[in-house]
């Protein structure tokens, strides 16, 4: 590689640097370095990284306390509170998966969003994503929903903290990660998805993602766990002909919510997914990435 060549690339690696750390200063988060290389969207080697961080913590736009990189200037929170609460919150998806599992069409349970990323707060919930068999995902949820509302573990409006969110389910056919998740991908799709802890069935979850050609181009470094592929059959035409009946009745239920037609809202209602973000946050988030990325 000739200089030049080094150079621009020295200097794209920087910048992909300081845009990630943007966007976790956006989630109020410093990050390790592992996580750094991981999640960095441009393929390089860990010492190019290194100098890097090295270059900008001189320049006085990187910060390093206890082994964690952020934005210097940015105002973080303590993350000590944060931390013991999220551990909490992850033990209690942990318990409850034992229980959800035992529902034959739940193939993974993913604790997502701010626990899994870290910047909880006293009221925070427990969002799941949970991946079914195909044809069973709104059995699955329509069971899920009732016996978590019914033992009072389900988030409402009156409560929410410490509860379950049951807002995103697919099969294990997979969607297209770019189309059906987020109004707007970067830079919030790649990390948001990679950040989410399995609590059970990591191999069903990671395989999706392994799998998925945006997430593949976003990020280059990251070291995807060995996962077998495969798509669990349905097998009973009558549950298949009950959860077509839910498909259709949860499809008229959401079309017929005012909040579905919130100009932030993202939908997917489909045989393969039900991802409700009745008010989606991914635009807002892209713009406070951008106001603090240039200020760097």
């Amino acid at each position: 590689m000739s200089i030049a060549r080094a150079q621009l690339k020295e200097k794209e690696v920087s910048r992909s640097i300081i845009d990630l750390l943007a966007y976790f200063a956006v989630m109020n988060i410093r990050i390790d370095f592992d996580t750094l290389y991981s999640y960095l969207p441009i393929r390089t080697g860990h010492l190019v990284v290194k100098k890097q961080l090295r270059s900008l913590i001189r320049q006085g736009k990187v910060q390093c306390i206890d082994n964690l990189f952020g934005l210097k200037g940015h105002k973080y929170t303590s993350q000590k509170i944060p931390r013991a609460r999220r551990a909490a919150l992850i033990k209690k998806a942990q318990r409850w998966s034992l229980l959800m599992r035992l529902l034959p069409a739940v193939k993974s349970i993913v604790v997502i969003n701010s626990v899994a990323y870290g910047n909880v707060h006293k009221d925070s919930d427990i969002d799941l994503f949970i991946v079914t068999s195909p044809n069973r995902i709104f059995l699955t949820k329509g069971f899920l929903m009732y016996f978590l509302r019914l033992i009072k573990q389900l988030e409402d409006q009156q409560v929410s903290a410490g509860r379950f969110s049951l807002g995103m389910f697919m099969t294990t056919k997979g969607v297209k990660l770019e189309k059906d998740m987020m109004k707007v991908n970067n830079p919030d799709l790649a990390p948001r998805m990679i950040t989410g802890i399995p609590v059970y069935g990591a191999d069903t979850w990671y395989s999706i993602l392994k799998n998925d050609p945006y997430l593949q181009a976003q990020l280059p470094n990251y070291i995807w766990p060995k996962t077998s592929i495969r798509i669990h059959g349905s097998g009973i035409k009558l549950l298949d002909r009950l959860d077509d009946i839910g498909y259709r009745r949860h499809l008229s239920h959401t079309a017929s919510q005012p909040k579905t037609h919130h100009p932030d809202a993202f939908i997917r209602v489909r045989p393969d997914i039900i991802n409700l973000h009745h008010k989606g946050t991914s635009a807002q988030i892209a713009e406070k990435w951008q106001t603090i990325r240039s200020n760097y």
